[in-house]
């Protein structure tokens, strides 16, 4: 997990290159979906052989009713810029004795200096669960003490809230739910494997395991989930 030069989406625009032209489409609602084909607002039904739906959990379950929606965990992003950069460099700073609402802080444009105004530097903080009431307030003097310097100059640039951010892992929690729903459907995401970044991937690397398999496209990735009777999702 980290933040690469140009941002998050830096990644997938990196990996979608190197596929042959033409191969990922943007910008396609799909509304339904079946073991051979998918079906979208507008261009119609796009015949498959197998569909792997990779989105979070609630649009998941619209396209594949019955399947489980987990509770959430709210995260709220607060984007700062400053004339006067703090001192800790690109360091991410932690605070270990949660004296305030920001859980991490760093300052970003020094990762990627065109995140940020010309001539200004980007500070981007992160709370996680509900945000207190005055937000922006309690945000200002909680990174005043982490970076120990004023923060009242500094100017809010945005506000990010995600209410369904992160999959809630209650107890009991099964870190590796089903990514093979039928032969030829599959899903993916945070909420089927731990809700990280991390356990997308894995879950990916898992479904795209069991399509290989069960298409009989040569060997798998790595050891697939068994084909048999579909499990319960």
């Amino acid at each position: 997990l980290a933040l690469p030069e140009g941002g998050a989406e830096a990644l997938p625009e990196h990996m979608a290159r190197s596929l042959p032209p033409g191969t990922v489409h943007t910008g396609v609602r799909v509304t339904s979906v079946a073991t051979n084909a998918v079906t979208t607002a507008e261009h119609g039904v796009i015949r498959c052989r197998a569909v792997l739906v990779a989105t979070d959990a609630r649009a998941a379950a619209e396209l594949l009713p019955g399947l489980r929606v987990p509770d959430f965990h709210p995260v709220t992003v607060v984007h700062h810029t400053t004339d006067e950069p703090p001192t800790t460099g690109a360091s991410l700073l932690l605070d270990a004795d949660r004296g305030g609402p920001v859980a991490h802080t760093a300052q970003i444009s020094r990762v990627d200096p065109s995140r940020a105004p010309a001539g200004r530097t980007l500070v981007s903080s992160t709370v996680l669960g509900p945000p207190p009431p005055d937000l922006d307030t309690a945000v200002r003097i909680h990174l005043s003490r982490l970076y120990g310097t004023p923060t009242t100059r500094w100017e809010t640039l945005a506000v990010h809230h995600t209410p369904e951010a992160v999959p809630a892992m209650r107890p009991p929690h099964d870190p590796r739910r089903p990514v093979r729903l039928l032969a030829g459907l599959y899903v993916c995401g945070d909420h089927r494997d731990t809700s990280t970044v991390q356990g997308a991937l894995h879950s990916g690397h898992r479904a795209s395991a069991a399509i290989l398999t069960d298409l009989g496209a040569g060997r798998p990735m790595h050891t697939a989930e068994a084909v048999g009777p579909a499990r319960a999702a």
